[in-house]
């Protein structure tokens, strides 16, 4: 592959990542909802245009705008062959000189088209489900591998549920103008979720070679401070959440090695921790807790926040963590929650007790596709000094594992115990 096809390739990828959403958003609020399949399917056209016609020419001083262009003259042309209804040629609104960049009035915050569409999808005859998963495949990109991930799901039954929300939200022929303040504080819990489950994907991914997508990060701020800026939005669990997300944007760089290998919490170099981000993230939650409101969202950043303030491993005060955890499973119960609560409780009450916990988590089931569930337990049977049964655990989970850096950071484990 030549340089010009791969920088046209990077420039399209990072249309998809960054773009493709909103253009989406923008054509179905432009033709109404029925024709949502069909708005997704003319984007993709277009970005595959692009990648054909770009390596052996110029790429458009607006690459957005020229994808947005063909995307929307294709869809009239469609909507003309299935004789839906009469487009004129005034219809094709040609966006070459158009921008499509992050900043927007704030004084007109839910006119941005993304945001939206966020509340279309998470409406009230889908149920919960379902909004999260039309929301992150329809608007934020994700695929259907990745929001598998998110909700620890077959790809199988992702599939088919989004398959079912798409139909369901075109039976419901949503109405594209905002519901009334009240309906769009209804649907923020589940608006709230999703830019938390964007958040998570760009901060550790689930598939590819990297650990870190920081523009998934940056579109989940993005979204998440329009909310803030919305009367309706600046609740104190939407605060919370932007706390959470800038405690770990805090540590993001000292995550990876310049080798780019992963590195532990415990060995990361604390000192090139942005303390800058660290400030911001205790405005927020400083934020968060006017008000005796406290969510998911404000236990999490809280447990982020006693890392950040740890001057080492050793240092951090993990009986409030685990504390934290504690109220987590008892508020916010789930197999996952149980699963991380064991980190704190292994420095707490020690590793045996830690794996005698695991061990009931294991036997519900439940996570027994999770390969965070043998990670775990490799961790808490090395660190008692059990290297076989330690690299037994890690080898079972290493084959779960879908991001390469991941793999590579286990598999290094798996060498390091094989020699003991």
């Amino acid at each position: 592959m030549n340089s010009s096809s791969t920088s046209s390739k990077t420039i399209v990828d990072n249309l998809f990542r960054n773009e493709y959403g909103k253009m989406v958003s923008l054509l179905v609020s432009k033709y109404g909802a029925p024709h949502l399949t069909l708005a997704e399917d003319v984007v993709q056209d277009a970005m595959y245009k692009a990648m054909q016609i770009w390596p052996y020419g110029e790429v458009p001083s607006n690459p957005a705008g020229w994808i947005y262009r063909v995307a929307n003259n294709q869809m009239i042309d469609q909507l003309r062959r299935m004789n839906k209804q009469e487009y004129t040629e005034d219809s094709i609104i040609d966006l070459q000189e158009s921008s499509f960049e992050a900043d927007i009035n704030p004084d007109d915050v839910l006119k941005d088209e993304l945001l939206k569409m966020l509340f279309v999808c998470c409406h009230p005859q889908l149920n919960i489900e379902y909004q999260i998963i039309l929301a992150l495949k329809v608007l934020c990109g994700l695929g259907i591998r990745e929001i598998s991930a998110c909700l620890l799901k077959s790809e199988a039954a992702v599939a088919k549920s989004y398959t079912r929300a798409r139909h369901k939200l075109i039976e419901a022929n949503a109405d594209f103008e905002l519901p009334p303040t009240d309906e769009l504080k209804d649907r923020l819990s589940v608006v709230l979720k999703v830019i938390y489950l964007l958040f998570n994907e760009g901060y550790k991914p689930s598939h590819g070679k990297k650990i870190l997508n920081v523009d998934l990060c940056i579109e989940a701020l993005r979204l998440n401070r329009l909310l803030l800026e919305a009367d309706f939005g600046n609740l104190p669990e939407t605060n919370a959440l932007e706390a959470l997300m800038y405690f770990h944007l805090a540590r993001s760089k000292s995550r990876m090695s310049e080798g780019g290998f992963i590195i532990s919490l415990e060995d990361q170099d604390r000192s090139t921790w942005d303390q800058e981000l660290i400030r911001t993230g205790h405005y927020f939650l400083n934020r968060a807790v006017e008000e005796p409101v406290y969510s998911e969202y404000h236990i999490q950043a809280a447990i982020s926040s006693l890392h950040c303030a740890a001057k080492s491993f050793k240092e951090t005060n993990w009986k409030e963590i685990l504390s934290l955890y504690d109220a987590m499973v008892l508020r916010y119960p789930s197999a996952v929650a149980q699963l991380n609560r064991l980190v704190p409780l292994a420095q707490v009450e020690g590793y045996d007790i830690a794996m005698r916990e695991l061990k009931k988590n294991e036997k519900t089931g439940f996570l027994s596709n999770y390969y965070l569930l043998y990670i775990i337990k490799g961790h808490l049977l090395e660190k008692s000094k059990k290297p076989k049964q330690a690299r037994e655990a890690y080898c079972a989970g290493v084959d779960l594992v879908e991001n390469e850096k991941e793999r590579e950071y286990i598999a290094q484990k798996i060498e390091a115990l094989t020699k003991k």
